[in-house]
């Protein structure tokens, strides 16, 4: 977890900040983070612009100097995000993060904002259609308060784009990816009975079908190492398919 007993790490640890200080933040924030909550209830912005515009706010309120690192290009006007987001990279951040909104910026990926934690069974129907889920939780964001207790709202969102890279990237063979997940959706009743007595089943199986974006070679092996250590059979045909 990113949050464990007052320590912070993970891939957005320079930009996070301790659990406690988030009140303290959301007092020189939460007029703007209304306002953008507001515009994309009205649909003023659309996904993806809401998307950004969160970005910007916390980065730029996190980060004092130099939020935007211009590689070798003078920055263009934050408004015309298109251009914005082809050149620019982020401070404290893989740059994972600004591909995947820049290509959902353009309409190249299938992301798609929503304001909960959905369940793994959505997560697999989504992904089995070639759809990823980007989660902005209003309710932590504007309480100032860890989602599940891991990660901030803002976190959580950025989590959630780094995910969409790697489900959307080529040589992550994303139509493959949706194949593996359709199959896993087409037996899911079978697995229903197992996901209800056996929790480290449960866990790892929705590790895999929301956190575990891969190439289906590798989903296909954790998959059926997961289900042979819950007493599960793997056909022989599923091994080398």
């Amino acid at each position: 977890m990113p949050h464990d007993e007052g320590r912070i790490y993970g891939s957005f640890k320079k930009i996070c900040i301790p659990a406690i200080s988030l009140l303290d933040e959301l007092v020189h924030i939460r007029p703007q983070l209304l306002q953008i909550k507001s515009d994309w209830e009205n649909k003023n912005l659309t996904d993806s612009q809401t998307a950004f515009q969160i970005l910007l706010l916390y980065l730029e309120k996190r980060v004092k100097k130099h939020p935007f690192l211009r590689m070798g290009q003078k920055l263009p006007d934050k408004n015309a995000s298109k251009e914005f987001l082809e050149v620019v990279r982020f401070y404290g951040m893989p740059d994972t993060v600004r591909f995947a909104l820049w290509k959902w910026h353009i309409g190249e990926w299938n992301i798609r904002l929503i304001d909960y934690n959905p369940s793994s069974l959505e997560m697999l129907q989504t992904q089995s259609k070639g759809i990823r889920y980007a989660t902005i939780s209003w309710k932590h964001a504007l309480s100032g308060s860890l989602v599940e207790g891991k990660r901030d709202a803002f976190e959580h969102l950025l989590h959630d784009l780094a995910h969409a890279y790697m489900f959307f990237r080529e040589d992550y063979d994303f139509d493959g990816q949706k194949v593996f997940f359709q199959k896993m959706l087409d037996d899911y009743e079978q697995y229903v009975e197992y996901l209800e007595r056996n929790p480290i089943f449960k866990e790892k199986f929705e590790y895999c079908i929301s956190d575990m974006n891969s190439h289906p070679a590798h989903l296909s092996a954790y998959w059926n190492a997961i289900r042979r250590e819950a007493g599960i059979q793997v056909l022989e045909a599923e091994v080398n398919s």
